[in-house]
């Protein structure tokens, strides 16, 4: 035969004697059409749609591991209209129209598997209700309110410990607490040539020189610790320390990457370098901090604070693709400051991230 195999003609056939008749709405699918379904649809959307529609993953919100997701369908909209070939966007796709959306993306299904899919959606594309996925009443794309990085911020009570003396704050009581849980005790104080090396290391990130530690040993007084404490922070060292944890969040790169066509160098990255160094140690506020390297050039009457936007301007190039380069500032933007992966929603949806495709 020509376009359609035997198979086709028979299916067809079959659809016409009325073997699978229209599914009612209200009425279960009889075991004729369960088994039609089972043995003939869902094989072919497990294999060729779930990986990119299913429970995991929702590219343009669409979901198709059950019926009444195809109904409601995703971000333009129903995909299946039970009983009306027609109607039915899912069958229009199929078709690998070249004008039009294909799918599934890697080649059009067998003219076989297209038959069945159109007796299928005639017959009312009857999928058995016992099966559908758990979801919450309102969706899954609210899921994530649930989840425990979205809950408001609480201070919570510090345990009561009457029987020690350790505890000096009310963090210590928390560890206390979960020391002795463990049947755990606390070390021993430090002798004070290790607090010292500590105390450098955390705040500047080298060893104390040995005048430092003959002069910290000998200083007996209460208030010796604080003291230097305050004489490490007041270090521009401190601020070289800790601006480079900030360059690690920022991508901070004196290269653009791959480029062929121009300079790799970024010749003034340094000067963004040198403005956090400066903003840690002039006790920039944390909201100016973050304010200034987003939007210096709208918030900011200092010229040197323009240096700041290098968190934005600066990372990879990606060939000078601009859809690239914009993604990857929203990843910087929103990993960086948000602790939300948002870069992954400019291809499918996140289970617990509130920010959809759509958005995006």
């Amino acid at each position: 035969m020509s376009r359609f195999s035997l198979y086709t003609v028979v299916t067809i056939f079959y659809l016409g004697l009325n073997v699978f008749p229209v599914q009612s709405e209200s009425a279960p699918p009889t075991a004729e059409q369960e088994k039609f379904f089972e043995t003939r649809i869902r094989p072919v959307l497990a294999e060729s749609c779930y990986e990119c529609h299913g429970p995991k993953k929702q590219q343009a919100g669409l979901r198709v591991d059950h019926r009444q997701f195809l109904i409601k369908g995703g971000e333009t909209g129903s995909v299946l209209t039970p009983g009306k070939i027609d109607e039915s966007r899912l069958w229009a796709v199929l078709q690998h129209d070249p004008l039009d959306t294909q799918m599934p993306p890697d080649g059009k299904l067998a003219d076989q598997v297209l038959a069945d899919f159109k007796v299928w959606i005639t017959m009312g594309a009857p999928w058995p209700e016992s099966d559908l996925p758990k979801v919450t009443e309102q969706g899954q794309d609210t899921a994530w309110k649930s989840h425990w990085a979205y809950q408001p911020v609480t201070r919570p009570e510090a345990p009561a410990i009457d029987d020690s003396d350790w505890p000096v704050n009310e963090i210590d009581r928390f560890v206390l607490r979960k020391l002795r849980e463990q049947k755990l005790s606390p070390s021993d104080q430090a002798d004070r040539e290790t607090l010292l090396r500590r105390l450098k290391f955390d705040l500047v990130g080298l060893p104390p020189t040995y005048e430092e530690l003959q002069a910290f040993k000998n200083d007996t007084s209460p208030e010796a610790y604080a003291r230097w404490v305050d004489r490490y922070l007041a270090s521009p060292h401190f601020g070289e320390r800790w601006a480079r944890h900030w360059m690690d969040v920022s991508r901070y790169a004196d290269t653009k990457g791959y480029v062929f066509q121009e300079d790799r160098n970024y010749p003034d990255a340094w000067r963004y370098r040198e403005w956090l160094i400066d903003a840690f140690n002039n006790d920039l506020p944390y909201d100016q901090f973050v304010v200034r390297q987003l939007a210096a050039d709208q918030a900011s009457e200092d010229e040197n604070d323009l240096h700041a936007m290098g968190f934005l301007t600066l990372g990879r190039r990606f060939l000078n693709n601009r859809h690239d380069i914009i993604n990857d500032r929203i990843d910087v933007v929103t990993r960086g400051l948000m602790g939300l992966t948002v870069a992954c929603a400019r291809c499918h949806d996140h289970k617990y991230d509130p920010v959809p495709t759509a958005d995006y």
